[in-house]
């Protein structure tokens, strides 16, 4: 089986999300930060291909946006927010970069996402990456990381508890139930009481409605690209 990037990410989060989209699929409604992350990262994206690259301390590299990654021995897939390509003939060649819309600094989940996106480089260009960089939207900041050894193997171990809860039909514990009020997938475990969040979030959807139409709308008079390609 192929395990996705986000997996890892969703995984170090919460492990019922593996059980709820391999085990027991089900519909996946987006959180208001979902939504506004979405929108965050379309203006950063444009925004970006106008910028240099000293926020990654380069000198030169060409820019590939959603890039699409692939370790065949890993069964790892993904899609990279954005992968910087130089010319360096004895250094490191392509440095991933993940951008996060996030106030709460860099946490692990989108740590090992990065490290993941870079395994799946090092097995497709043959070359090393030592090194990748987090993009926090609300800073307008990128943090450089470490793609050390410790963090790949943490990395592999991780896909194997993930396949672990697959093919055994696993119904893990959730990771900690004060993150429960703010998942997308709350409603379905059966354990806890979902029924006032999930009202009030059904608000928050309504509203970021029209917050979403009213940007896409200014977006569109400025001429400005609108991308709603699906990430993985």
């Amino acid at each position: 089986m192929e395990i996705r990037a986000t997996d890892l990410k969703q995984f170090v989060f919460c492990p019922r999300y593996i059980y709820f989209t391999y085990v027991q699929p089900v519909p996946k409604v987006p959180t208001l930060k979902m939504i506004q992350g979405r929108v965050e990262h379309i203006e950063h994206q444009n925004k970006e291909r106008r910028r240099g690259l000293r926020s990654y301390n380069l000198v030169e590299g060409a820019r590939h946006f959603h890039y699409p990654v692939y370790a065949e021995r890993l069964g790892l897939r993904g899609k990279v927010d954005l992968v910087i390509e130089t010319k360096s003939s004895s250094g490191q060649r392509y440095f991933p970069i993940e951008c996060k819309n996030t106030n709460r600094g860099i946490r692990n989940n989108i740590v090992y996402q990065l490290v993941a996106y870079a395994l799946a480089l090092e097995e497709m260009t043959n070359s090393p990456v030592h090194l990748g960089y987090i993009y926090l939207l609300p800073e307008k900041k990128a943090y450089p990381i470490p793609i050390t050894q410790a963090r790949k193997q943490h990395v592999k171990r991780m896909i194997t508890m993930i396949r672990h809860i697959v093919e055994n039909e696993y119904f893990p514990e959730p990771r900690s139930r004060a993150r429960c009020a703010t998942c997308e997938l709350q409603r379905y475990c059966n354990d806890l009481d979902t029924s006032s969040t999930w009202n009030e979030k059904q608000k928050f959807f309504e509203e970021f409605n029209e917050l979403w139409n009213g940007r896409c709308s200014r977006m569109k008079q400025e001429g400005t690209t609108i991308d709603t390609e699906a990430r993985s």
